[in-house]
């Protein structure tokens, strides 16, 4: 008799836990939820950066969805995404990055169950109809993103790994908004001939054009010019770190700049490929 009652126990244990804990209020399951992406990597030995990007990442997309008017939709949801959201920003905080990780693929799986279900409300519904006006919060949220750590080291056109970062930041706010279109507009320092300037500069705005398309961005959304040395970042000398801002690549939101469309407006042609026939 006594041999059968760890059996009974563990049938007493299985049929005692048949239901999951939600979303956000703790427990086991959330680490192993069925639907949740899997990963072959040794997710534990991330370093403490590599999850706060991606803690910033999945912060940026709940935003963009509040930004759209979820919470008039869907406040029920939203909340779950906000507990779930707290939950992770404390264990951060507590410095447990592994189950930081854990915590962030199961908020990754409700963020994109979340996504597709605001976008079939909003097909159905006119829930949002008054929430448009978010959008130049939005805009500013998504070229600060773009703008910032966009310099390159001299004569490369090759994005640093700080600014590939903010560039798929950008991208899944792209994603979810792909009427939004930016324009990439390539600089280069002073130095170096005028032809040189304006092919490195273009070089330098295709790169970043190319890494955001790598992330998933349609590239219909993304438009590239090149301006060489003729728009330096300052006018104060010719010291490194001036020199430093001047390699970069500035990105405008199109329907919400004015200086990109002064870039885009129809200009003759001798007065873009001036800089072309001076050989320096």
């Amino acid at each position: 008799m006594d041999k059968l009652l760890p059996i009974a126990c563990i049938i007493g244990v299985c049929s005692g836990c048949s239901t999951w804990p939600e979303e956000g209020r703790g427990g086991w399951a959330e680490q192993y939820h069925p639907d949740a992406p899997q990963s072959t990597n040794g997710f534990e030995n991330a370093l403490p950066f590599q999850v706060m990007n991606e803690f910033e990442h999945l912060s940026l997309k709940l935003d963009w969805l509040k930004s759209r008017g979820i919470k008039n939709c869907m406040p029920g949801q939203l909340y779950q995404a906000e507990l779930m959201l707290t939950r992770i920003n404390r264990t951060l905080a507590a410095e447990m990055y592994s189950q930081a990780q854990l915590d962030m693929r199961t908020f990754y799986h409700q963020l994109q169950q979340l996504e597709n279900h605001f976008e079939r409300v909003i097909i159905n519904t006119h829930c949002i109809a008054d929430t448009r006006k978010n959008d130049s919060m939005l805009f500013e949220k998504l070229e600060n993103l773009l703008n910032s750590d966009n310099q390159f080291a001299f004569d490369s056109f090759e994005v640093t790994p700080k600014y590939r970062v903010r560039l798929a930041q950008s991208a899944e706010l792209l994603k979810m908004s792909p009427a939004t279109k930016i324009l990439l507009v390539g600089h280069t320092d002073q130095r170096g001939s005028k032809v040189s300037n304006f092919e490195l500069a273009y070089k330098r705005a295709e790169s970043v054009k190319s890494w955001l398309t790598l992330y998933g961005v349609n590239p219909e959304q993304v438009n590239t010019l090149a301006q060489g040395a003729q728009v330096p970042f300052s006018n104060e000398g010719e010291s490194v770190q001036k020199q430093h801002s001047d390699r970069r690549v500035n990105a405008y939101i199109l329907a919400n700049s004015a200086k990109a469309a002064e870039l885009t407006k129809v200009k003759p042609l001798s007065e873009w490929t001036s800089a072309l026939e001076d050989k320096e």
